[in-house]
Parts: structure tokens; C-alpha cells; sequence
């Protein structure tokens, strides 16, 4: 999947992250339940549905808010999806080496960075985000990283810091 070619200009945690969810390697609690290391299957983000990686990108109403304003950031004017539609939308609309398309990626893997540290947050040290939060450290490293590059930075330098 060519969400996750962006070489140099991601962050390499995110990179690896987002590469472990776009190929089904993400290590939620279904494929630990499959592996029989755990029992419960609860959403540690809504204590009510069982984790899965669409559940924890983009399905759950938290996760769902965190990415429709980081959409809503990039000016992208549709409503969020579940994690194989999302990935397979990407694949379709954001090919090639634009600036938009290098802030679309850009944006997508620290969003799935920073929902997983949410969610690994919430399991480990009881701590929680408001979505806003999570939204201002997404589009900051966005900036932050993308602003590096001439191609990305006149674009987001169009763009507003904060939603």
C-alpha cells in the first residue's frame, strides 16, 4: 500500500506502525484473543464493542472524531470510514508525490501512531485524551516533519495549525 511510502518524510514510529496496520499486523486484542493470550476482547477506548482494527481506526465514536477533524484539516470533505475502506480510498485518490497527497499520508500515519498510543494509554497507565489533543499533536508533527521539505512546506503553511 502506498500510504506507507513516504521514505524520509515520516516519522519511522509511525511508519512502522501504520505498515503493521495497513498489512494486518497490528497487535489488537482479537489477534491476541487468536493467539490465546487473552480472553477478553473489550475496547479498551469504549469498554463496549471488541477491539479490532477497524473498530480502533475510524469505527470507534473517539477515533471516528480524531480523524474527521484531521479530514477536516486537509480540507477533505467526506466522512470517515472503516480502516479497509479508508486504506482502500487512499490507494485510490492519494497517489503520486503531490503535497496534498504527502500531507494525506503524512496526517494518516500519525493519526494511527497517536490513536495506538491512546488506546495503549488508556490499557497501561489509565490515562486518557481529550480528541482535541490527540488532534493538535497529529497536525503539529505534521507540520513539524512536513515543513522540512519546500513541496510540503508551502502547503502547509496554506493550511492552519490547529483546527
Amino acid at each position: 500500500m502506498e500510504v506507507i511510502s513516504m521514505e524520509k518524510c515520516g516519522d519511522p514510529k509511525w511508519l512502522f506502525i501504520i505498515y503493521l496496520a495497513v498489512n494486518g499486523r497490528l497487535v489488537t486484542k482479537d489477534r491476541l484473543a487468536k493467539w490465546g493470550v487473552i480472553q477478553s476482547l473489550e475496547c479498551p477506548l469504549c469498554l463496549m464493542k471488541n477491539e479490532d482494527l477497524d473498530h480502533l481506526c475510524f469505527q470507534y465514536p473517539y477515533t471516528a472524531e480524531v480523524w474527521r477533524k484531521v479530514l477536516t484539516w486537509q480540507e477533505i470533505n467526506r466522512s470517515t470510514m472503516h480502516w479497509t475502506a479508508e486504506v482502500q480510498w487512499a490507494g485510490k485518490y492519494m497517489k503520486g508525490r503531490s503535497s496534498t497527497t504527502l500531507v494525506y499520508k503524512l496526517a494518516m500515519a500519525s493519526s494511527v501512531y497517536h490513536l495506538w498510543l491512546e488506546r495503549n494509554s488508556r490499557i497501561f497507565i489509565q490515562k486518557m485524551q481529550q480528541t482535541n489533543t490527540i488532534v493538535r499533536y497529529i497536525i503539529q508533527e505534521a507540520h513539524g516533519r512536513g515543513s522540512r521539505y519546500p513541496k510540503l512546506a508551502n502547503r502547509l503553511h496554506a493550511m492552519n495549525i490547529y483546527p
